[in-house]
């Protein structure tokens, strides 16, 4: 509260009596000087901001989380999974399949074993492995992308609790302040209203004073005109 008066006499708002200007004297460190004091506003948004950029650092962006979620082809990811070359890859089987959608289940079936049989340089199986390792590589994938959402998330989570207790406490230091700022108003405010009441007592006083005095001042005015009244020829000047 010292702090505050201080900071408002400063800022010529009010005058400090003698004894809060010893205090604040004592108070004040020797050969330092005078440093401009933050508002009390601006004390609790920079504790608030310090402390949320505190916590912030340890807290990766989404994009560091998820790095390897944007941009990443199909093979990017097998060549990381260390899937083998296959000699007949499963997306080659694939676009053969496309182009036989016309065909009934069972007959596409045979016709693909039927290439199979009539060509020594693949097997049937060696498609199936593929397909098989390609579809281990890309649950690998979503098993380690829902991972690092969830370690997000938890991160996440922390900071917001983080942001929450600044905004707490920066809350509970504004709102005493604020009642601090009311109690200097409302001392401010009564001794303001006392000073008035003082100085309109001096007014009046001093009208009363002056009408009196004027009062004195013609009564004698008065007496002394009995003289000149009484022993001045007519026609002479005043």
């Amino acid at each position: 509260m010292k702090g505050i008066l201080s900071l408002l006499a400063k800022a010529k708002l009010i005058e400090l009596s003698e004894d809060e200007q010893l205090a604040a004297s004592a108070e004040r460190p020797a050969a330092v000087p005078d440093a401009p004091a933050a508002q009390p506003a601006e004390v609790a948004e920079t504790r608030m901001h310090a402390g949320t950029a505190a916590a912030a650092p340890d807290l990766p962006s989404l994009a560091d989380a998820c790095a390897d979620l944007d941009g990443a082809t199909f093979s990017d990811l097998f060549a990381s999974a260390g899937v083998p070359a296959s000699p007949y890859p499963a997306e080659k089987l694939l676009r053969l399949l496309d182009g036989l959608r016309a065909m009934d289940a069972g007959t596409r079936k045979s016709a693909v074993l039927a290439m199979d049989a009539a060509d020594d340089n693949w097997q049937i199986d060696d498609c199936v492995r593929d397909a098989d390792l390609k579809i281990a590589a890309l649950e690998e994938h979503k098993r380690r992308l829902a991972e690092q959402m969830q370690e997000r998330e938890r991160q996440s989570g922390e900071l917001v609790s983080q942001i929450r207790v600044v905004l707490d406490e920066a809350s509970t230091a504004i709102r005493k302040q604020i009642a601090e700022l009311e109690q200097l108003l409302e001392r401010e405010v009564t001794r303001a209203a006392q000073e008035t009441t003082s100085v309109e007592a001096g007014l009046r006083a001093a009208r009363e004073a002056t009408a009196r005095e004027a009062r004195r001042m013609d009564a004698e005015i008065e007496r002394l005109r009995e003289i000149p009244n009484t022993f001045k020829a007519p026609g002479a000047a005043h």
